[in-house]
Order: C-alpha cells, then structure tokens, then sequence
C-alpha cells in the first residue's frame, strides 16, 4: 500500500497530465468543456479516479463523460508514456456531484486525526540546518517547477554551500530546466530532471518552496521515509519538510543560503556568491520591491565582497531580452486594459500566443511589471492561459494591496508585492474572479 502523502503527490501529477491530454490530445467530439476538480488514488495506486465538472445541457453532459470514459484506455496509456510510473493506474471518470459523497467520510476522519495530532511545524533555525548539513553524506537538492531566478541561484548556491562542507554526493534536480538566462551560472549544466534520480538520500533539500507538490515530478521519486528539509521565505503554515526553516522576513531563498556560510563559519566562493546574488537580486527586483530591506542590501554587500561582477551579471539577467519575449511583450502592452478607479491594470496570454511566438515560460517571466509600472496603477496582473480551462495569474503590486492575500483564497500565495496562483478555470471566469477580488480589497482598503 502506498502512504498517504505518496498518494496525493501521485494524484497531483495525474491530474495535471489528464488535464494537459484533455486540453490538447483528445479529439473525441462528444467531449465538450471539461474541469478536473480532484484526483483520488486508491492505497495501492491502482486506479485513479478522476471528478469532473461538465458544462452544458444534461445531453451535453451525459455525452463528454461518456466520451471520457471511452478515451479512458488512451488517455492511461498516455500517462504511462509521460510519467514512467512502475505501474500505471486505471483511470475511472465521475462527475464531481458524487466528489463530496466520496470523500466527506474520509474528511471528518481527518480532521479527527489532525485534531488529536496537532503536529507542529517542525522548525529549526541556522544552526540547525547547518547541523542537518553536517549530519548527511547523500543529498538531493530541488526547487519548485518553473524556476525563477531565486529558486535556480538557491539551489545553486545551496550546492556550492554543500560542498564546502565537504559533501560530495549532492545531486541538483528540477522538474523543469534552468531558464536560458541563468544557464551560465557555476552548476546549471548539471541540474538533472526526475529520471536521473535514485531511490533515497540522506537529506533532501528543498529549496524556495515549502510545498510537494509543487517541485513536480521530482516529488514522485521521493520515498515516504525520505528525509526532508524545507529552506522557504514565503509564508507557510504546513510546510513538508521532516524539519524546516522559514522565514517570510527574509527577501530570498538565497539569503537564507548566504547565511548558511556564515553560520557554518565557511567563506563564500565567488561561484557560490554568482548564484545567489542572481537569486537576491531577481526577487527584489534589482532592489527596487518592498522586499528590499537592510538585511538584503547587507548581503548583496557580503557578496559583492568575493569579487563577483555585478554589471555582467545585470547584463545577463536583466539587460537582454529574446526575440520571443519581445513579441510576448507586445501583445501584452496592446491588450492592456485600465479599471475605471484606474488603480489596476491588467493584460493577458493565449495559449496560441505561446505558439506563435515560439516561446517558453521563462519568456513570460516580468512581463508582468510592464503593466504594473503603468502611471497611477497601484495592482497589475497578468493572465496566462496555460490549457483549456487551466490558467496562470501573476500579480504585482506597489501600493497598500497585499498581492499574497488576495490570492491565497484562490489557491496562490507569495508575497506582497508579488504573488502569484494557478487557477483550474476557463480564462474569462478566472480572471473575472481574480478581478473581483482586486476590486474588492481595493475597495476596503479606499474606503
């Protein structure tokens, strides 16, 4: 039987590869438009199955899930070519009327676990990581799926940390690759996806995120026994690790690394310090986001200690722009629009605009900023469709609206300045929501 925890990261990566098949594979016309609202496991991984929400008239309905049920055997096959799973699950459709039936038994006895549990966070301080460190021989580093600047130069530089204990066996994975922009970076050549990972570690490292689930299919090569410690300065009230640190105060992951050397009572390699202050620097935005405080403007100085050449590292991260990311640029500058208190702004993406364009996430990464830095905007966001009913929001902002907290009840989080969330919904719904809720803190905090 797998363990609970494996299960809910098995389904989490099964949900979003059937949404990703629904959205750009079947061709079965009976299948109209379709939202995956869960994915239940049984214990043994078996069967997945999957609750639906289908939209149109009862006819309509009835034809999408039978149509789902008939690609059931493609769909399973599919997701055995993607995820190289030891052993593919059966997928069974329902339509999500019967998804509180299912699992209300299950929630209460939960809630009944967790109330009698009541585990704590598991926090630890520096000195405890570095204890962590010391006490390890093998190790696993990873980040959260589509890195940014922050998650590649923590990692990096917790790699270059790691050796300078003298630790040799340490792998560094990714779900994705390192974008373009950071491949220069000492290390980046060396980040390995899912497949080249072994069964167990000593420590695994988990860096920028606080979340399984969102380090993707590196997840899935996790034992449930594995060891993991959690490096995170984003709010979080459940972190997954066996022992975590975090620490919202902090502006970057990569700080709390560059502390790490100093706890440690180690000297920071120029290689170590490239890393992380491509990592500091990305996430306050040259400096110039709230998140800026003394402690950040100390450590870029701690950095720039080792010699490191911050006007070509600026160059590199902030001075060029691809070709793609241009034409990305300008469909978004010519979709802007303004609310009429003309205190957000926002653009949008297609999918199609992705492919026209040639482009890769990476070259979505800042367009954001452009709508935010429009005069007299206080909130910019912009949405990206990402498949069919699935969509991406990113949001900024410089005033008194708390980004992080209009979006955690959508499933996001961040900070606040900036945040950002995933929302399992058609473009027009979901941003209309998100907008709503714009509205509506805008509306609290003028009032």
């Amino acid at each position: 039987m797998a363990s609970e925890s494996r299960a809910l990261r098995v389904a989490e990566v099964v949900r979003a590869e059937i949404a990703q098949l629904l959205s750009k594979g079947l061709k079965d016309p009976r299948v109209g438009f379709v939202s995956i609202m869960a994915v239940k496991m049984s214990p043994d991984l078996r069967y997945a199955n999957v609750y639906v929400s289908l939209y149109g008239s009862e006819k309509e309905t009835k034809a999408s899930l039978i149509g789902l049920r008939n690609s059931a055997g493609w769909i399973r096959r599919e997701l055995g070519r993607r995820l190289k799973l030891r052993l593919t699950p059966e997928v069974r459709f329902f339509e999500d009327m019967t998804l509180d039936k299912v699992f209300h038994l299950e929630e209460v006895l939960k809630d009944l676990k967790d109330s009698e549990e009541q585990e704590r966070m598991n926090l630890i301080d520096l000195k405890g990581v570095v204890e962590e460190c010391r006490g390890a021989d093998s190790f696993l580093v990873t980040t959260h799926s589509n890195p940014d600047g922050d998650a590649i130069g923590s990692l990096l530089a917790m790699r270059h940390f790691l050796n300078a204990l003298a630790k040799e066996d340490v792998t560094c994975a990714c779900h994705d690759p390192a974008p373009r922009i950071y491949d220069w970076l000492p290390g980046a050549t060396e980040i390995v996806n899912a497949d080249n990972l072994r069964a167990t570690y000593d420590l695994v490292v988990v860096l920028d995120v606080a979340q399984l689930d969102r380090i993707g299919s590196v997840a899935l090569r996790l034992s449930p026994e594995q060891r993991i410690l959690v490096l995170d300065h984003h709010r979080e009230e459940n972190p997954c690790g066996t022992v975590n640190f975090i620490d919202h105060t902090y502006a970057s992951a990569s700080e709390i690394v560059t502390e790490l050397f100093d706890a440690s009572g180690l000297p920071i390699s120029r290689e170590a310090a490239e890393c992380a202050y491509v990592g500091l620097t990305t996430d306050t935005g040259s400096f110039k986001y709230a998140n800026t405080d003394a402690r950040a403007h100390r450590c870029a100085a701690r950095l720039l200690e080792t010699g490191i050449d911050v006007s070509d590292i600026s160059s590199r991260v902030f001075d060029v722009m691809s070709l793609p990311k241009r034409d990305l640029l300008r469909r978004v500058l010519e979709r802007l629009q303004v609310s009429d208190c003309a205190r957000y702004a926002w653009s949008y993406l297609t999918g199609q605009d992705m492919i026209e364009a040639g482009a890769m996430s990476e070259d979505v990464d800042g367009l954001v900023n452009f709508v935010r830095n429009l005069e007299g905007v206080e909130v910019g966001m912009l949405f990206r469709e990402l498949e069919r009913n699935r969509l991406k929001v990113s949001m900024r902002s410089r005033g008194r609206l708390n980004a992080a907290d209009v979006l955690r009840p959508l499933g996001g989080g961040g900070h606040a300045g900036a945040a950002g969330a995933t929302l399992h919904l058609p473009m027009e719904e979901g941003r209309a929501r998100v907008l709503q809720a714009v509205e509506e803190a805008l509306g609290a905090i003028y009032s």
